[in-house]
């Protein structure tokens, strides 16, 4: 179905019909994992933050030891290219860079670096009856893997193996997704998405550890300290999750949206959107332009 898409990819500087663009079954970065990617909002033609998601884009390359042959504003550049020729409500940008066939080594230090943008109607993924009352999770057993055995805060596209593991088996179980810790036992994220708790008023956010710094998760950071509200970045245990009033999670995909419950074991943890929550969603929706 994805490759048949209507409108245009464009790849390596061309642009490319969408079923055209295509690579070679020997990609090195199809055998071992070498490619970072980016997934970015437009609406009705206008990109939302594209000069901080392409900063990561070539951030996370640079954590893989590649080098994307393309500037920031080159790809911005790009990007609204594709926007300007076809209109989309809910655009979402995808930016994909990867090392080539050039070499078939498992080291990626002689191999050609592709990168490619492509752009599809995406609305936000959940009803609005999941972004009103929330979210139903359960604890993974896939953990989040310690920063000494993988590029953790690099956008790679290989540690989306555990997302995609983690997400299918909660979606099989019943659950909208999943939690998953780290190996130190403390909570680190959901499947792709960041994860908050509110306390007295407080936003707490797992410390990242082993996860990606999420570009929502910072907005969020960001207008909660513009209005006052006191934003820890700590250890979170799943022992607190009792004193906690509230939960949410944020991402350039999914927005913001609410948590209703946590199942660990045998113990389902409930939480209500508080009016922080709330405030904090209608801020995203305001800016983004989903309202």
């Amino acid at each position: 179905m994805f490759d048949q898409l209507e409108g245009n990819i464009w790849l390596d500087g061309a642009i490319l019909a969408w079923n055209q663009a295509k690579i070679h079954i020997m990609t090195h970065a199809l055998h071992y994992g070498t490619s970072v990617y980016e997934g970015i909002r437009s609406r009705n033609g206008v990109l939302f933050r594209g000069f901080l998601h392409y900063q990561r884009f070539l951030e996370s390359a640079n954590l893989l030891d590649f080098q994307i042959p393309y500037s920031v504003c080159q790809l911005v550049q790009a990007t609204q290219l594709l926007l300007d020729a076809t209109h989309y409500h809910f655009g979402y940008v995808r930016a994909l860079a990867w090392c080539g066939s050039q070499s078939m080594f498992v080291s990626h230090r002689q191999s050609n670096v592709h990168t490619a943008i492509m752009i599809w109607e995406r609305p936000m993924p959940y009803s609005t009856k999941h972004y009103e009352k929330g979210l139903h999770l359960h604890i993974s057993s896939w953990r989040r893997p310690d920063p000494r055995s993988a590029p953790v805060h690099s956008k790679a596209s290989g540690l989306y193996m555990i997302s995609a593991m983690a997400k299918r088996t909660a979606e099989l179980k019943g659950f909208d997704d999943a939690v998953l810790l780290d190996t130190q036992d403390r909570i680190a994220e959901a499947s792709s998405s960041n994860i908050f708790f509110v306390k007295d008023g407080k936003l707490l956010t797992p410390f990242p550890h082993s996860f990606l710094k999420g570009l929502t998760r910072a907005f969020v950071i960001e207008q909660a300290k513009k209005r006052g509200i006191d934003v820890q970045e700590t250890d979170i245990f799943l022992s607190d999750l009792p004193l906690m009033d509230s939960a949410f999670l944020t991402g350039t995909a999914v927005g913001i949206v609410p948590i209703a419950s946590i199942l660990s074991d045998s113990k389902v943890y409930k939480f209500y959107p508080d009016t922080v929550t709330r405030n904090l969603q209608l801020i995203h929706k305001e800016t983004f332009d989903l309202l």
